[in-house]
């Protein structure tokens, strides 16, 4: 099950807006899969009584670095919810309320959250292939949109980044899944499907 970080630790940075849809952008899969209840505790204290009571709420230290990278990337991609997810995790069943979702593992999580120089390179590296994809998945979200209409049904489409760094566009139109290195092959997959409808 993946870990919705942007319901968990996020809501106390900002409040977001519903969109629409919902596209996923993946980064490697290879990395085991991080439970929604994982490491992530609050310790309620309450001190005093009646008028004026004051809360302290404490976060693991997974909870607090998770929080670092939603608050990193929702700064940057304000239209992005962002999730950890494993290898085993069906990326079709994760999505946020806004209208895009990026999806990482939990060592790309650790890489965005960590401060270490030696890091650096790694970081930007990542952050550059996420700039990439949302970019590219501005683009194809339009040119979905100019090839279908109201009666088609758009369950999901996004990109995802192999291991070898490559992106790979998907996406599940009328029941009919797509997917293909190239997003003008997917959209002339598309065309020729609905011309024979």
């Amino acid at each position: 099950m993946a870990a919705s970080i942007s319901n968990n630790v996020s809501q106390m940075y900002r409040n977001v807006a519903n969109a629409t849809k919902t596209a996923k952008i993946t980064g490697k899969s290879d990395v085991k899969s991080a439970d929604k209840s994982k490491g992530i505790s609050n310790k309620d204290s309450i001190f005093g009584t009646g008028v004026g009571n004051s809360a302290t709420v404490s976060f693991s230290p997974e909870a607090e670095m998770y929080g670092k990278v939603v608050d990193l990337l929702q700064k940057k991609y304000e239209n992005a919810d962002v999730f950890v997810a494993g290898p085993d995790d069906d990326l079709s069943q994760i999505g946020g309320d806004l209208e895009y979702s990026i999806i990482l593992s939990e060592d790309e999580m650790k890489l965005l959250a960590s401060d270490d120089e030696k890091d650096k390179e790694a970081k930007d590296k990542l952050l550059g292939k996420i700039d990439d994809a949302m970019n590219k998945i501005s683009d194809m979200s339009q040119k979905i949109s100019e090839n279908t209409n109201e009666k088609d049904s758009i369950s999901n489409f996004g990109i995802s980044i192999g291991k070898d760094g490559k992106l790979n566009f998907f996406a599940d139109i009328n029941g009919n899944s797509y997917s293909n290195n190239s997003l003008d092959e997917i959209i002339k997959s598309l065309v020729t499907d609905k011309t024979k409808a």
